[in-house]
């Protein structure tokens, strides 16, 4: 017989929830039809090679990928698995911090809280460099609140493992994205904020923290001191500084893009409490702290937005402290309802979404196509273009899309798949490690997005348009490549 007690305290367990959640997320990606986008394909054929760092990112990503796939295999579900699994993780730590600092109520809100964030939910079907950073930003968080937390107590005094852990999560971040460098800029901001993040940093297990984060780093700058630091120059590259600098409209675009990214509800709480913040910085150290830590990323790229450009989710690291810090504020407010609602919202979204990622044809029939083509029809296209290439040395590529597409959907493919560089410049993965040879490669199948080839077809003697190869995406959208026989390469004029 049900014991009623026991229901509802499962019902309020935040690890029941977290984990349908999780459950339902996989669930939504074994029953999907979405294909790999460009950034997705281009992970999973990383993976396949595993190293200590790659063109355009640090490798975790990769890593994470080669795991999931080794045990399930190279379906699409498999290279995303990863994906709801860091959230699952950076939503339990959230919660533990939470409960340490706060309360119960505070932390079960604020791990469902993150779970429900429109970023996270969106992050949860993709797999890209922000679901590790996450994890281990908000791992960071964990324990670097329980040194301070233990700092304080006269009676006893944060230990190896706590300095050891904050020190794994930090390298590891880093390993996972080069935007765990704000956690570091945050911490030394609170350092000279608050005295007691200031004493418990000036504590000789920091220097071990230190190191062990510093360790896990230097493989990667190794690897890029190897490679001509090709990762740092594509960073810097995406920064574009070089293009006209201050654009307030870009600046302004990318803070309305962050209430999509966190939910209308937290972040305009955020910048509300942000801007009445006037808690005495000595004896409030925990919601400074995590004020801190939000405003920090949100800070900088708000700043990079202005200088040239930002991309959303460039800040996504403002939002494991951001949830804490609005959901304490909220219930210190006696506006708890706030948070309920935002989260019924959120869920209502989450559902929704789960419905569209599993039904194309709903998604055509409310007039949305255009939102899921990046990741439909590659399959398709890939297999068309892979039949024309009987008789050549290589299918040769200008465009970093179809790339990932033609190495993942054409696993098997006995013609050689490779990139070509239309403007010496070597501006990918692919065309720095998987390259066009014209010692190997003699008559070649060329792929664009172009109707002609005078941008590479200039470098070789012979060259034949063979016509377009179009898909249906849905919803009337199509996606078209053209195909060109090309020989006889006699290099760049």
């Amino acid at each position: 017989m049900s014991n009623p007690k026991q229901d509802y305290q499962m019902f309020a367990s935040f690890w029941f929830w977290a984990l349908a959640i999780t459950t339902l997320r996989i669930v939504v990606l074994l029953l999907s039809d979405a294909n790999l986008g460009q950034d997705e394909a281009q992970y999973w054929f990383w993976s396949r090679d595993l190293d200590f760092g790659y063109f355009s990112k640090p490798p975790m990503i990769a890593w994470a990928i080669a795991a999931t796939t080794a045990i399930f295999g190279n379906a699409e579900w498999a290279v995303r698995l990863s994906a709801p699994i860091f959230h699952f993780g950076a939503g339990s730590f959230i919660y533990l911090t939470a409960k340490m600092h706060f309360n119960q109520r505070t932390a079960f809100w604020a791990g469902i809280g993150w779970l429900t964030l429109p970023g996270v939910i969106l992050s949860s079907f993709v797999i890209t460099t922000d679901a590790p950073l996450l994890f281990f930003w908000s791992g960071a968080l964990y324990f670097l609140f329980r040194i301070i937390a233990q700092s304080a107590n006269a009676e006893g005094a944060p230990g190896l493992f706590d300095y050891s852990g904050l020190g794994v999560m930090i390298g590891l971040g880093l390993l996972s994205k080069y935007a765990m460098l704000f956690f570091i800029a945050a911490l030394f901001i609170s350092a000279i904020l608050s005295p007691p993040v200031r004493k418990a940093l000036l504590k000789p297990g920091s220097l071990i923290a230190a190191l062990i984060a510093a360790s896990f780093a230097a493989t990667n700058i190794y690897w890029n001191a190897a490679h001509d630091f090709q990762t740092l120059s594509h960073t810097a590259a995406n920064a574009n500084w070089s293009a006209s600098l201050f654009q307030p409209a870009k600046l302004t675009s990318f803070m309305v893009q962050q209430f999509a990214v966190a939910g209308i509800i937290p972040f305009a709480v955020l910048l509300f409490a942000a801007i009445r913040w006037r808690a005495p910085l000595t004896t409030r150290w925990k919601m400074t702290t995590l004020l801190v830590f939000a405003l920090t990323p949100l800070a900088i790229v708000a700043a990079q937005a202005f200088i040239s450009r930002a991309h959303a989710n460039w800040a996504a690291a403002a939002y494991p402290s951001a949830i804490l810090f609005v959901t304490v504020w909220l219930f210190r407010q006696r506006a708890g309802a706030f948070v309920k609602a935002s989260i019924g919202l959120h869920m209502l979204f989450f559902l929704t979404f789960c419905v569209a990622i599993t039904n194309f044809t709903l998604v055509d029939r409310i007039g949305l196509s255009s939102a899921t083509q990046e990741i439909r029809g590659w399959r398709e296209q890939s297999a068309a273009i892979s039949a024309m290439a009987d008789g050549y040395d290589a299918i040769v590529i200008d465009d970093r899309a179809l790339m990932g597409a033609m190495l993942y959907y054409q696993q098997t493919s006995p013609i050689e798949i490779v990139a070509i560089d239309p403007n010496n410049n070597v501006d990918n993965h692919y065309e720095a490690f998987k390259a066009f040879d014209p010692d190997k490669h003699k008559r070649v199948l060329f792929v664009t997005t172009r109707d002609d080839d005078i941008h590479v077809g200039y470098r070789f003697a012979t060259r034949a348009a063979l016509g377009p190869k179009t898909v249906m995406l849905g919803g009337g959208l199509t996606r078209t490549y053209h195909l060109f026989d090309i020989s006889g390469y006699h290099g760049a004029k």
